[in-house]
């Protein structure tokens, strides 16, 4: 470049004078930082930025984060659906036990309330089932056990039982006869209702109980004592079958 060319270059470009002289250009008019920087800020702008980043900083939130609502509530379309059907097939049931009628609309308004599938609600009736049907067992087991320990110990009895024990159960039919000359019993319905009752107890088995009604039949047989006649052989052993029918049959 000629001596000539590089005078025109100096003189007319201020930047091609400004790196010849090593200095730093800047070219941000300052009149334009000012405007910036003495810009107006609208109320509430610098709060709101200033507590948006401290609480990005604090819990890690997005600030910016359109996931949910100022309510929390979730949008429609992430809500699970349903999983039990409108209406549930037939459901096997544990041996033993029964689910039909009322139970059975009971048990789906459940499973429908838990929102169960049909496979769910098997399962629950596979574990349940069994549990409830053992506890539903337990008291008639307790029954059961409970009276056949009463008519042993009476079939033990020394006063009603051993060799007694046949000759107990003719003498305590005697005060089941009903009659007007019965003292105890004077129709019908009265030993029907204490006959269901003892029944229904297990009490009948009872040594004491036993002791009692055979107390009562042989006083019944004694015309010093009582004006009651003896039952007619026929009634006697009506009543022995009915009301004893395991003993009379040779068993306990």
């Amino acid at each position: 470049m000629s001596d000539e060319q590089s005078s025109s270059v100096s003189t007319e470009s201020p930047i091609a004078e400004s790196v010849e002289a090593g200095t730093t250009i800047d070219l941000v008019q300052p009149e334009a930082v000012d405007q910036v920087s003495n810009a107006p800020v609208k109320e509430g702008q610098a709060e709101a930025g200033k507590t948006g980043a401290q609480q990005s900083i604090l819990t890690g939130d997005d600030a910016g984060d359109p996931s949910g609502d100022e309510t929390g509530e979730t949008p429609e379309e992430t809500k699970p659906t349903a999983r039990a059907p409108e209406e549930y097939e037939d459901f096997s049931v544990p041996e033993g036990m029964k689910l039909e009628g009322e139970e059975l609309t009971e048990f789906k308004f459940f499973a429908r309330e838990q929102d169960l599938t049909q496979e769910q609600a098997q399962r629950v009736l596979d574990f349940a089932g069994p549990k409830i049907k053992a506890m539903i067992e337990q008291p008639y087991k307790a029954w059961k056990e409970t009276t056949e320990q009463w008519w042993n110990a009476t079939k033990a009895d020394a006063e009603v039982g051993g060799t007694r024990l046949e000759q107990s159960v003719k003498d305590a039919g005697q005060a089941f006869v009903p009659s007007e000359s019965n003292p105890f019993f004077k129709t019908q319905a009265e030993v029907q209702a204490i006959r269901e009752a003892l029944r229904l107890t297990g009490a009948m088995h009872h040594p004491e109980v036993q002791r009692l009604f055979v107390r009562m039949g042989r006083l019944l047989a004694e015309p010093s004592h009582l004006t009651g006649k003896p039952a007619s052989q026929d009634k006697q052993q009506a009543f022995l079958n009915s009301m004893y029918p395991t003993m009379m049959e040779g068993g306990s």
